[in-house]
């Protein structure tokens, strides 16, 4: 049962910012079904390659999550370049989670073409500070792919 389907419109955007060079991006609609029922959840020990959403912002959240808890997984070598580089740091006092949930709460496009997806997210770690809690994803779209280019947690 779709509860709601947000489009946003990257071009508008750029259109918006004034003189942008799309040259080195192109830009392309996101849609992600706010379903706020929806919960994403990710464990260590059943990692499963591959994405059944639709949203390719779904998708690679889940594929920071993924990484997030194993940065050795298999997807994770070739997401490198999609991905914040602390999200494959590896060292033991990072508390690195092995379990990880959260659904997306908001979507908020930026005047610079990025898109900051609000999550309410829950994990059994630590890892900087970004899995338990108010999770923002900074995206943006390069050559048709959407990167993480930032994350961050916020206090409410």
């Amino acid at each position: 049962m779709k509860k709601s389907l947000i489009l946003f419109f990257l071009t508008f955007l750029t259109i918006s910012c004034g003189q942008k060079d799309t040259t080195s991006e192109k830009t392309q609609e996101a849609s992600v079904t706010l379903d706020k029922d929806t919960v994403f959840s990710f464990s260590v020990e059943n990692i499963s390659t591959g994405c059944d959403s639709d949203s390719e912002i779904v998708c690679t959240i889940n594929l920071a999550v993924k990484c997030t808890l194993n940065p050795d997984f298999s997807e994770c070598k070739s997401a490198k370049d999609k991905l914040p580089s602390f999200v494959f740091m590896q060292d033991e006092t990072l508390q690195r989670p092995t379990f990880q949930s959260y659904k997306i709460t908001k979507l908020k496009p930026r005047s610079d073409g990025a898109v900051e997806v609000y999550t309410q997210s829950s994990c059994n770690g630590n890892w900087f500070g970004l899995c338990n809690g108010n999770i923002i994803y900074v995206m943006k779209n390069y050559d048709s792919q959407w990167h993480i280019i930032d994350m961050y947690a916020l206090e409410f």
